[in-house]
């Protein structure tokens, strides 16, 4: 006899089914898997228990946790290697085919899980493309080319997991997996970036219950340096000294050689390309991605901006000082600003790869530098002029920590213009300063 008052429990959900008099376990709970032929519900008993209530706890738990189930109280161990299987009801035409296809997706691999985000999130080889010479992407694809293309280096990377069960791995098993692999922080970075993606795609696709990437804690400190330029020590971004900034306007192109002028045309452009960075704080991607109707030399302006939401489409002032660069690269004719020989844009692996390669070697004095350095050294040099930290945000694309400065606090273009004209670069110390809070 019932002590306590029980609710129904809602459809499809199994029930606690007395079995009659005369067992050690007259309770069994039972769930429903689909029907027959008939339409008649077919039962799958899970297991039997001494009291309603137990039988009870063992749905709840049931229906709370991934298989395999494990209870810590050791009357319910007996259920702990139960497959579990769907409750809802499945087409009366093939219960059993409906049913298996539920289970083998819950129990995807590693590597079958990865091929299921691939196709949802991932770029194509032709989108990739795309995005590589118009800067564009499908709406549905979250993840840009390079992005990708990390994640599919983690993936190869993790080949270990590749027959896992991804629904069992735990945080200890990435974290053990992590130490293991003897990779560099950058590598080991990417891994996680994988995990957490592929726990929120199987969220998404209700094929795990909760994520565990989340908790991964295995991520050294340790930096490998690989391929590394001579003399350059990228672990801090830095600001240009004032010297160094004065070295870009009297630069001496040095290469020589086979293909000496050719040689010496890619110098120049990097040359070039910094000081335009130094006086508009661009990221290097965002400048190389501007398209030439977007450049509005007239009103000294352009508009561009790749990232973030606060980054993207801002209207940015072009310094007089170095006007005349933006009229060297303009061509009406071009699609976008920077182009390459044959008319494509120059992507950002191309201006790595093809100009920016051998500059360091050549010009030492400013070799410990990136083009990334060039948006620090505006930004420090904006807040040293007290610039108001709205209008530094507006022009280098960061979101301000004020949200409601997003929201409500629109910057006009004279504003930004009256700014970015104060920076000169000169008559201040010649200090090597460390980008603060970057």
């Amino acid at each position: 006899m019932r002590q306590i008052e029980i609710k129904k429990r809602a459809n499809g959900s199994g029930c606690a089914a007395y079995l009659g008099k005369g067992r050690s376990k007259p309770w069994g709970a039972k769930i429903t898997i689909g029907k027959d032929i008939n339409g008649k519900n077919i039962y799958h008993f899970i297991d039997t228990f001494e009291t309603e209530l137990e039988t009870l706890v063992c749905l709840e738990n049931y229906h709370k946790n991934p298989t395999p189930l494990y209870i810590k109280e050791d009357k319910y161990n007996r259920i702990k290697t139960f497959p579990k299987i769907p409750y809802p009801l499945v087409s009366v035409e093939n219960p059993e085919k409906s049913i298996l296809e539920k289970v083998q997706k819950e129990n995807y691999t590693f590597k079958q899980l990865f091929e299921k985000f691939k196709e949802a999130k991932m770029l194509t080889k032709e989108e990739a493309q795309l995005e590589k010479k118009y800067h564009i992407r499908p709406s549905n694809k979250p993840f840009g080319r390079n992005y990708c293309r990390g994640m599919t280096t983690a993936f190869h990377n993790s080949k270990e997991l590749y027959d896992k069960v991804y629904k069992e791995l735990r945080a200890s098993d990435f974290n053990k997996f992590i130490k293991e692999s003897q990779k560099g922080t950058s590598a080991q970075r990417q891994m996680v970036n994988l995990y957490m993606n592929l726990d929120k795609f199987a969220l998404e696709e209700d094929l795990i219950d909760k994520g565990y990437a989340q908790y991964i804690t295995a991520v050294t400190n340790d930096k490998k340096q690989v391929n590394k330029p001579q003399g350059r020590e990228p672990e801090k971004e830095k600001v240009f000294t004032y010297e160094q900034i004065d070295y870009l306007w009297n630069f001496e192109a040095k290469s020589d050689g086979l293909q000496k002028q050719r040689k010496q045309d890619r110098e120049i452009f990097i040359r070039d390309f910094w000081l335009m960075l130094l006086y508009c704080g661009c990221r290097a991607d965002e400048l190389l991605s501007v398209y030439t109707a977007n450049v509005f030399l007239d009103k000294n302006y352009f508009v561009g901006g790749l990232k973030t939401e606060a980054g993207i489409n801002r209207t940015i002032p072009i310094h007089p000082a170095v006007k005349h660069l933006f009229e060297k690269y303009y061509n009406p004719q071009n699609e976008f600003l920077f182009t390459q020989p044959n008319g494509n844009r120059i992507d950002y692996d191309y201006y790595l790869y093809h100009y920016q390669h051998n500059f360091y070697n050549l010009h030492p004095f400013i070799s410990d530098h990136t083009s990334h350095d060039c948006r620090h050294t505006l930004r420090t040099e904006l807040e040293n002029l007290n610039i108001k930290q709205v209008i530094i945000n507006s022009i280098i694309g960061h979101s301000n920590d004020n949200v409601g400065q997003d929201i409500y606090t629109h910057i006009p273009l004279i504003e930004k213009q009256e700014a970015i004209n104060m920076v000169t670069y000169k008559k201040r110390k010649n200090l090597y300063i460390i980008a603060a809070n970057q």
